[in-house]
């Protein structure tokens, strides 16, 4: 496994001080992780947050392409699938370099300050440097929350590429938002203890 850095930090040097604000969203066949991060995005959006990532969209029951995807910071849907025609469970059915590129991207984004961000999967990518490997350490380093996507066959890689620093979820909305609320309300003490020790040496 390649370890991707950002600022000279690898991603699990910048996990290991992440305080829960890296979620893995664990799933099986049965579940539809696409619809969980997208109830997620719109609560966020839908209360004046600013989420960046990606969502997967996963129903080919209606002759869907595999390759649906949105972008959460504008809501555009484009279709990105991989043109190799990858099939496999641990293969990836998006197009590799432009999720190189939408990587690359979210980090300028966590760089600049977003609310949340969100990774349709942790996948081979992930695990060997590529797609959204830096944007997770870059969440990590800057104390932004970060949901990503884990297939439950996939769990255990992500739990090596992250030291097992990451809080895990079922994949349901409900557990998601639970897991939001104590992000925010951590966020939001540190913030008012922040501002109070301020004012008491400002006085």
């Amino acid at each position: 496994m390649q370890r991707s850095k950002v600022n000279g930090m690898t991603v699990q040097e910048a996990l290991a001080d992440a305080d829960g604000d890296i979620a893995a969203l664990v799933y099986t066949k049965e579940d539809r992780p696409d619809l969980v991060l997208w109830s997620f995005a719109r609560h966020l959006a839908d209360a004046g947050r600013r989420p960046c990532g990606l969502i997967q969209f996963r129903d080919r029951s209606r002759g869907g392409s595999p390759g649906r995807v949105l972008i959460v910071e504008n809501w555009q849907v484009v279709d990105v699938a991989n043109k190799r025609g990858a099939t496999g469970d641990g293969q990836c059915r998006l197009d590799a370099d432009w999720l190189d590129r939408m990587g690359a991207q979210a980090v300028a984004s966590i760089r600049r300050g977003v609310d949340a961000v969100i990774v349709n999967r942790f996948g081979p990518l992930e695990a060997n440097g590529r797609g959204f490997s830096a944007a997770i350490t870059a969440a990590s380093e800057t104390r932004t929350p970060l949901i990503v996507a884990v297939p439950e066959f996939e769990f255990r890689r992500w739990t090596r590429f992250s030291s097992g620093m990451t809080v895990k979820l079922s994949c349901d909305i409900d557990k998601a938002l639970d897991w939001w609320r104590r992000i925010s309300s951590c966020a939001s003490s540190v913030a008012g203890s922040s501002a109070s020790s301020s004012e008491v040496h400002g006085a």
